[in-house]
């Protein structure tokens, strides 16, 4: 498993420099999270379903929204799908997909626990990161153990650890690629070595085109879509 640490000791290593003399420690830091993001970003664009994870928390009687108190997570970068059951102690495996809504569409109807004879619930959201929180229509009457279950795509935090896991495919063979755009950066920003920065540069961003190609060819062209039809009855309990 490649780690922050591994990163670390690879930029500086680029650097000729393994003990900080022109570049401190969070100077480095901070470009191999900017080359990070970078690498993410690709990832996302080519298959963002590599961060896809899953989740589930309760329905509360007579509560509308919910957030991370409630146990949403607080990654939350895109919501991929919400299924609900209002209750799941008379009917375990009675799972519907719940529909996107735009709030402004549905303001005559907040705060109602009236299916309005709709049968998928609605779910609408706002905020990001802790303050991420989503809401539903009907709101619940009763509580509902495990009444959501939510599928997104997570938010990638910045590596701080030294321990903190490269999260991108294939990273035992592209991380590198991170460490020579970081390091790319670096000696271009101290004006030092500007024929090796762009070495570097062009070698990482090969690394990154190499890995999204890999990525590319890896994924059949039917996992990347989930056929559905809005509104239907369809029994949505296996994930996709």
């Amino acid at each position: 498993m490649i780690t922050n640490s591994i990163l670390t000791a690879e930029t500086r290593m680029l650097l000729d420099e393994v003990t900080a003399k022109s570049w401190f420690d969070a100077e480095v830091q901070r470009e191999i999270n900017f080359a990070y993001h970078e690498f993410v970003s690709a990832v996302i664009t080519t298959y963002e379903d590599f961060y896809r994870t899953f989740t589930t928390f309760n329905f509360v009687a007579n509560q509308q929204e919910y957030g991370s108190v409630d146990g949403v997570p607080t990654d939350v970068f895109k919501v991929r799908r919400v299924e609900t059951n209002y209750d799941v102690a008379k009917a375990p495996n009675n799972f519907i997909k719940s529909l996107p809504v735009d709030i402004t569409q549905i303001r005559d109807q907040l705060g109602s626990s009236n299916f309005g004879g709709i049968r998928n619930s609605l779910y609408y959201v706002f905020g990001f990161d802790s303050s991420f929180t989503i809401g539903f229509v009907p709101t619940p009457t009763i509580d509902s153990t495990g009444g959501v279950k939510f599928w997104y795509i997570k938010n990638i935090a910045n590596l701080s650890l030294s321990t903190d896991p490269v999260s991108i495919p294939y990273s035992d063979r592209y991380a590198k690629g991170i460490s020579l755009i970081a390091a790319s950066m670096l000696l271009r920003k101290g004006q030092q070595e500007e024929g090796a920065s762009e070495r570097y540069m062009l070698e990482g961003q090969n690394m990154k085109g190499q890995m999204m190609e890999e990525l590319e060819d890896r994924i059949a062209d039917d996992s990347k879509i989930i056929t559905d039809t809005l509104g239907m009855s369809l029994d949505f309990s296996e994930p996709f």
